[in-house]
């Protein structure tokens, strides 16, 4: 068990090593969700559907309009056995004029640790690439992130910690962007869950930014805890400093098909 979790660790330290010279800051509000550790089972095909409508943008912003996006994005995952999930997005939106824009495609190849390895929180890794376009004005760039993915659950209480880095490959703008997200929640009669999600971004790996450029977004949630077929997650979300998207209303509705 040791050399298996030490090869595990030894993949996420290679992969930051590997990608952190030409990662940069990708666009965050397409998917707005706090990772948990269970992956989907084999045989088993979970389809999400995430919106997000951004009411105000950062406070720089000259044009307040051009916040005003209509994010959807389509999330295909394939549970493959062997503690490992693919995953395929597809981002679009509805720009503020109100056109309908393609805005890239990702895949996500993701891996759980088993629970024969004893540990007392979840964890898993996703690594995600593919290409995509802030609008449909700019070109498209290859980015993704890596995902370390911790979780706990305390009686009621459950816990999830993604310590995020985000990355663009191509491009005048390559770096790391150190992106922490948190989650917690209320199981409320194992119906539903009630809570906060956190999240951020502090800067690069190389430098992290002043107070005010960084992002710092906060807010309730809400998630359907009764359904094994169905997902639903909602959220509002509040901008914590004059970088920060400053409102945010997602919703995410998801359903699994097949028996794993």
């Amino acid at each position: 068990m040791k050399t298996v979790m030490r090869k595990f660790l030894n993949l996420a330290a290679m992969c930051i090593i590997v990608f952190s010279p030409s990662i940069s800051s990708a666009q965050a509000d397409n998917e707005i969700q706090v990772y948990s550790s269970p992956i989907t089972p084999k045989a088993v095909t979970f389809v999400e559907l995430h919106q997000n409508y951004t009411f105000n943008g950062p406070k720089y912003l000259a044009d307040k309009n051009e916040a005003h996006w209509i994010n959807e994005t389509v999330e295909i995952t394939r549970g493959l056995g062997g503690n490992f999930e693919l995953g395929f997005y597809t981002f679009t939106g509805f720009a503020p004029n109100g056109k309908y824009v393609f805005l890239g495609n990702h895949i996500r190849p993701r891996y759980t640790v088993p629970a024969s390895w004893g540990w007392k929180v979840g964890a898993s890794l996703s690594m995600e690439i593919g290409y995509i376009r802030p609008d449909g004005q700019n070109s498209y760039v290859m980015d993704g992130e890596l995902r370390p993915i911790i979780d706990k659950t305390i009686g009621k209480v459950y816990l999830g910690f993604n310590p995020n880095i985000g990355f663009v490959f191509t491009g005048p703008g390559r770096h790391a962007e150190i992106e922490p997200q948190f989650k917690a929640y209320y199981n409320i009669l194992d119906k539903f869950g009630l809570g906060i999600e956190y999240y951020s971004s502090l800067g690069t790996l190389a430098k992290i930014a002043n107070i005010d450029n960084q992002e710092h977004i906060i807010g309730p949630m809400f998630n359907l805890l009764s359904s094994s077929v169905w997902e639903l997650e909602t959220g509002f979300l509040f901008g914590l400093t004059p970088n920060s998207n400053q409102q945010i209303f997602k919703l995410l509705v998801g359903r699994r098909f097949g028996k794993g």
